[in-house]
């Protein structure tokens, strides 16, 4: 079907904190800087797997302008 986006493959704030060895309310500090990206739903936020990925890969206090592309030769997909 065209038009049609794959879903995205999501986790939990808690879960992504845990992940990256910090806290959830990092982690939202994180989605609102666009230092992770997600989405909110069901009452709560979710974090993008590629996005967590490249967190781990680049390290999570790194200043990020425009995602991950800018700092990741392979362009992890978070960007």
């Amino acid at each position: 079907m065209e038009g049609i986006k794959p879903v995205e493959a999501l986790v939990s704030v808690e879960a992504a904190a845990r992940e990256l060895g910090t806290t959830p309310t990092k982690v939202l500090m994180m989605l609102r800087s666009k230092a992770l990206f997600g989405c909110e739903a069901d009452g709560g936020w979710r974090v993008s797997v590629e996005s967590l990925a490249c967190a781990k890969a680049h390290g999570i206090d790194r200043k990020q302008a425009s995602g991950c592309a800018s700092y990741c030769a392979s362009k992890c997909g978070c960007g």
